[in-house]
């Protein structure tokens, strides 16, 4: 044991046991109960090491078996508390706040004014001080959200937590409200006029910005042009300026359910920006040169004007790609204009001719994507195609619909010339030795794909070296025909490492290119406007990078932690409205019955996930009946009872029932129908 200072960072489990993970240290050191002292979860502590507890029998130790030392909190090294999400308690004329982080479990006296907040309030709160002999920390209010079961104060707490901002500085406004919103005719003159070539979108049902676009012009018989037009945000957007630190400090727009926090303001984002139906637009395009069997003849990349002649949901364009005759296509239900920022005009007020016109496009453009795909696979890109849900929500923030949405031919049809385009951009800046910024997915861990391996096998699926890319997408084949793929495919993505943005051209494992960056979507990445700001003084022969505040190392690190900090708050607010949906649930007689799948196996019980949203919830173990007797089995793959027919195995389906809701913890625990 080292005789030098012991820290490490402190956790609290959910039964209020503390552990600290120390660096360097195999195993956790874990703390009695009062041994934690004034630690909070996530703060950063000093331990001390206790004298051994003196026994009241004096017995020989068994030969080769050591005392296990004891260790407390010295002190405090530093805090990793500092605002926070509670709600108002009230007790005996006495208030407090009760943190909604099920691991901050001690009440927070209140120090100074409760800003008017009611019993059961959301608010906001900032950790003062706890020191002893203090039996409970102290906090400020800092803000008050609303009533703490409002769908509407948990939206409200979602962008206190993440630090989002549906706003923007008053600056910031002035100068977006500034910008035209009509092109002047003098850029048009300057640019490649796309505006005579037919031209679509495809996107979301509730998409509000429209990124890109898709052009097709027939040269020959053997040859077509495809135009991949992304919305020129540079040209609006000039570098230092208040709209462009404000879209910097913001990294990416983030995608709640029900609202969308942009990182440029919505008279841009849904704006002059936007490539909406029916309006010029400029763009900065790759166009590209195909044979008809799909063989890239050539590219050219430009600063260009279009002018949107549809755009369609991905409900709409599978219609067309699936043959269905016109008169059906025609009467397709339209997407309502709630829940679409720009549906367009509706396929039933179209003419003949213009559904023709449609078709044949999506038709060309799904016959040069597909064998892009074909290509793309054989060349080891990972398969990681799922299925993904989509809540829509009524104006008080009710969840209202739950939509599940396959990545089908109308999806792959747009990504394949998404991920065409940005690997060309990519090629293009690394071959001029511009500077950039890429999208780097690293090479798993050897150790995680040995895990993989040993885990697959228990299922019955063999595979080699998965350090071999070859093996890695036979592996991910068999995972896709399995009966429980879904499960499989959960383990397969924890093996993988997280993607992020560098400076250099690091390769993209899940891709399997060499080059790759984000080059498509520069409405809602700051990534994307960085390279088309590049891109834009290339094609002005300014032979220099752009200046930045910053390195673009330094950038490229901004930019993933700002990615990560939307993903974390788009994964809550899906939980917080699967939370209210389901609660509804909770009091039916007779209970609503769930198909679901086993996903997890613990100790405690299993996870879950819902066959008809995917939501995942717990199955405890103490709701199974006792005299069954389930344990978990040695492989950890099931829960055997004593009599071992009576087994709950990953991958079975199962039927459940709502059986209680932890706010608090975002988490739904069902028990067996």
């Amino acid at each position: 044991m080292s005789k030098g200072k012991i820290t490490g960072t402190l956790y609290f489990g959910k039964q209020g046991r503390a552990k600290v993970i120390v660096e360097g240290w195999d195993e956790p050191v874990s703390l009695a109960k009062g041994y934690s002292g004034t630690a909070l979860h996530g703060d950063t502590v000093e331990l001390h090491v206790l004298p051994p507890k003196k026994k009241k029998l004096v017995r020989k130790n068994r030969p080769g078996k050591s005392t296990k030392a004891r260790y407390e909190v010295k002190k405090i090294v530093k805090r990793e508390t500092d605002e926070f999400l509670g709600y108002l308690q009230e007790e005996s004329g006495r208030t407090s706040v009760n943190a909604e982080n099920s691991r901050l479990f001690i009440p927070f006296k209140i120090m100074g004014d409760a800003r008017n907040a009611q019993p059961h309030d959301k608010v906001v709160a900032k950790f003062v001080r706890w020191d002893p002999p203090a039996r409970i920390p102290t906090c400020k209010i800092i803000r008050v959200l609303g009533p703490g079961d409002s769908p509407q104060t948990d939206h409200l707490g979602i962008l206190a937590k993440y630090g989002l901002s549906s706003t923007f500085p008053h600056k910031v406004e002035e100068q977006a409200k500034a910008i035209p919103q009509t092109i002047d005719p003098k850029e048009i003159k300057k640019r490649l006029d796309f505006r005579d070539v037919f031209t679509l979108t495809i996107d979301p049902l509730d998409a509000r910005d429209f990124d890109d676009a898709l052009s097709v012009k027939k040269i020959n018989d053997e040859e077509w042009e495809i135009g991949v037009h992304i919305a020129d945000v540079s040209h609006y957007c000039p570098p230092r300026s208040a709209l462009d630190k404000e879209a910097r400090k913001r990294g990416n727009s983030t995608y709640l359910v029900g609202e969308v926090v942009p990182m440029l303001p919505q008279s841009l984002s849904n704006g002059i920006c936007s490539l909406v139906e029916g309006e010029d637009r400029l763009v900065k395009s790759v166009i590209f040169r195909f044979r008809h069997d799909g063989e890239i003849l050539g590219f050219k990349i430009a600063e260009c004007v279009i002018h949107s002649d549809k755009r369609l949901t991905y409900e709409q364009a599978i219609l067309f790609l699936r043959g269905n005759n016109l008169e059906s296509i025609q009467q397709a239900k339209p997407p309502s204009s709630r829940y679409s920022g720009n549906p367009g005009k509706p396929l039933h007020e179209l003419s003949p001719d213009e559904l023709r016109q449609i078709n044949l496009t999506v038709q060309r453009l799904w016959s040069i994507a597909s064998k892009l795909r074909t290509s793309r696979m054989k060349e080891g890109s990972l398969n990681l195609e799922s299925t993904e849900i989509k809540i829509l929500v009524d104006a008080k923030g009710e969840p209202e619909k739950i939509l599940s949405s396959e990545n089908d031919e109308s999806h792959q049809l747009v990504e394949e010339f998404m991920l065409l385009a940005n690997e060309t951009v990519a090629k293009h800046i690394r071959n001029k030795k511009l500077a950039g910024i890429y999208r780097v997915h690293p090479e798993p861990d050897p150790e995680n794909l040995e895990e993989l391996r040993n885990f697959v096998a228990i299922f019955g699926i063999s595979c080699g070296e998965l350090t071999s890319r070859k093996e890695v997408n036979k592996l991910l084949r068999n995972i896709n025909k399995h009966p429980i793929a879904q499960v499989l495919k959960i383990k397969f993505l924890r093996s993988l490492k997280q993607a992020c943005y560098r400076s250099t051209p690091d390769g993209h494992y899940g891709l399997a290119k060499r080059d790759y960056l984000h080059f498509t979507s520069p409405i809602r990445r700051y990534s994307d406007l960085v390279v088309h700001r590049i891109i834009e003084q290339w094609l002005k022969k300014e032979q220099k990078t752009p200046k930045f505040s910053d390195s673009l190392e330094s950038l490229a690190k901004h930019i993933s932690v700002t990615e990560r900090n939307s993903v974390d708050a788009e994964r809550e607010s899906v939980k917080d409205k699967l939370l209210l949906y389901y609660k509804r649930g909770i009091d039916a007689r007779p209970p609503i019955v769930h198909r679901a799948m086993i996903t997890e196996i613990g100790r405690r019980g299993f996870f879950i996930e819902l066959v008809d949203t995917m939501a995942r919830g717990f199955v405890p173990v103490r709701t199974l009946p006792r005299q069954l007797g389930y344990r978990v089995a040695a492989n950890g793959s099931a829960l055997v009872g004593r009599n071992p027919k009576n087994k709950l195995k990953l991958g079975q389906e199962v039927q459940v029932v709502i059986d209680k809701v932890f706010v608090s913890d975002k988490q739904l625990d069902f028990k067996l129908a």
